[in-house]
């Protein structure tokens, strides 16, 4: 492989490439995908390239589980046969790939595989479908790419059609997906597009010109795909590849609709590749319907970084804002990211945090993308101190420097809570995981603790905060059950109350008082003796003193 200097001019293009940030390199042994901030980067120095790779090449190895074969996806196949061991080092000059891919890993001082990558590009290079089960930070972005833009370089393809197509859940993902495409794809050739929602009318027309002109890949997210194929500006029926990245966010954001519409627009004769974290009902079951005897390869999930410092607070739900304050009165927050379930409930704490003077920010779906540009490139530059935001950043924020990470809602996967504190304690660096568990979250962490395989030290409350009640699930059954017998008791008061005082009236001025005294005993009376009473074998409830059911 020839050895090639860049120019500035050429370092700008490598640089923009988010893997040959300390941590966050596809390639690295722990670098992940993680979809880029919105911003611009800033082109890097060589001297800085070369203190990058030596970064890459001190950082261990994820390990790596043999193959799986899905339970319910008996048609996955194991072909061991270009696998390389667990524990032996895989360099890319090892592998099939494009002569001119391997001169820009050179160029970007890339040499050694992660285990996803050793693994998964030789049955890609071949033309298999594969389901790639790894956590974010293995190098999926990379085990993919490559391949793929070798397959393009060396074998002939049309150049007036889409040749590839790569999904991602959100625009950041894309937006990261298609910057390291521009570095691998220094010396190919391949030109490629981003296709993502939240830009202008001129955005649009740019894609709908490209598609025309013919693009080999294409890098999307599931909505703006949909809306150019219901106005046929693109066609999908020489597209010979297909890629899901992160599948299982895409199901969770809702997307499995939209994806299966677009893979119905491929041909039959097509290579499918899905990637995701975890491998629920649902990926198992796409899997059998759009792919033809895929590889299963597994990674195991690795353990948090052991310089997170990870502690929880046991609290009640009304008592978290009070607690997250309490945390931020101890020092001055900075570079510090909180993340919560909901979009709405976001903006509630965005509003509430900005109110006591602190400089904080929400990112949640609702934001237009020049907005979400503002915020992330605001954050990165040290403007914004407190990020809020949803799990749309826990695999979408290319940051190093992360001091603490807030779970103001516990993960409903526990390995999205390994991608969330994942965010801090990068490049070597400490950090801080904090998350409260309030009554609604207990559930969630017990599945965390054990995904951790050990106990997560608690916090003491500060003061003011109360210690939640007991998990206790009998007993609050039953004094449901018991608030719901007892509305209907008083329910029945009522409603003989009303019929009595119309009997009263009917009965003219001279029964009006004999009636009325006696309403609140003939309550009670037909109270006892109702059919919901005798069900449940308990005496009524005594009518309130100041009732107006009981009054003349």
């Amino acid at each position: 492989m020839s050895e090639h200097e860049l120019t500035p001019a050429d370092l700008q293009h490598t640089a923009e490439n988010p893997q040959a940030n300390d941590q966050n390199g596809t390639l690295s042994s722990e670098k992940g995908e993680q979809p880029t901030p919105t911003a611009e980067p800033t082109a890097e120095t060589p001297q800085q390239l070369e203190e990058n790779a030596q970064v890459l090449a001190e950082s261990p190895q994820v390990s790596a589980e043999s193959p799986q074969v899905s339970a319910e996806s008996p048609q996955v196949s194991t072909d061991d046969s270009a696998e390389a061991p667990a524990d032996e080092t895989v360099y890319f000059e090892d592998l099939a790939l494009s002569e001119d891919v391997l001169d820009a890993l050179w160029d970007m001082r890339f040499e050694k595989c992660t285990p996803v990558q050793a693994r998964c590009i030789p049955h890609l290079l071949e033309g298999k479908d594969l389901i790639g089960i790894a956590q974010t930070g293995t190098g999926k972005t990379a085990a993919y790419l490559l391949p793929m833009l070798s397959v393009l370089r060396d074998q002939p393809h049309p150049h007036d059609a889409v040749n590839c197509l790569i999904m991602s859940p959100t625009r950041e993902l894309a937006q990261q997906i298609d910057q390291a495409l521009q570095g691998f794809a220094y010396y190919t050739r391949t030109n490629s597009v981003a296709v993502y929602g939240g830009n202008d009318g001129i955005r649009f027309e740019q894609e709908r010109k490209a598609f025309a002109q013919g693009a080999d890949i294409i890098v999307a997210t599931p909505g703006r795909l949909i809306s150019h194929l219901q106005l046929g500006n693109l066609d999908l029926s020489r597209t010979t590849h297909i890629i899901l990245d992160e599948a299982d966010r895409m199901l969770d954001m809702g997307f499995f609709d939209d994806i299966m519409t677009i893979i119905k627009q491929l041909p039959a004769e097509r290579q499918t590749v899905l990637f995701s974290a975890t491998m629920p009902p649902e990926i198992a079951k796409m899997a059998r319907e759009v792919m033809r005897d895929p590889v299963e390869i597994k990674i195991a999930v690795s353990k948090p970084a052991e310089k997170i410092d990870q502690s929880i607070y046991i609290c009640r739900d009304n008592d978290k804002t009070p607690i997250l304050k309490h945390i931020f009165s101890e020092g001055k927050p900075e570079r510090v990211i909180v993340f919560i379930s909901s979009k709405q409930r976001v903006k509630e704490l965005n509003v509430i945090l900005k109110r006591r003077g602190f400089n904080c920010a929400a990112m949640h779906s609702d934001l237009e993308q020049s907005e979400r540009d503002e915020v992330m490139l605001g954050f990165k530059q040290r403007k914004i101190d407190i990020l809020i935001a949803t799990d749309i950043v826990s695999r979408g924020i290319d940051i190093d420097d992360i001091q603490m990470v807030i779970n103001y809602d516990a993960p409903r996967d526990p390995e999205d809570y390994v991608h969330r504190i994942g965010r801090t304690a990068r490049a070597g660096r400490a950090g801080r995981a904090i998350t409260l568990i309030g009554e609604k979250d207990r559930l969630s962490l017990n599945k965390i603790e054990r995904l951790l395989e050990t106990k997560i030290p608690r916090n003491p409350l500060p003061e003011g905060c109360k210690a939640p009640e007991p998990a206790d699930d009998k007993a609050r059954g039953r004094g449901q059950h018991s608030g719901k017998s007892n509305r209907r008791d008083n329910k029945g008061q009522k409603s003989n109350g009303k019929n009595n005082r119309r009997q009263s009236n009917s009965g003219g001025e001279r029964g009006k008082s004999t009636h009325s005294s006696a309403t609140g005993a003939t309550s009670n009376e037909k109270s006892a003796g109702s059919p919901a009473s005798k069900r449940r074998g308990r005496q009524p409830r005594a009518p309130r003193k100041d009732n107006p059911q009981t009054e003349a």
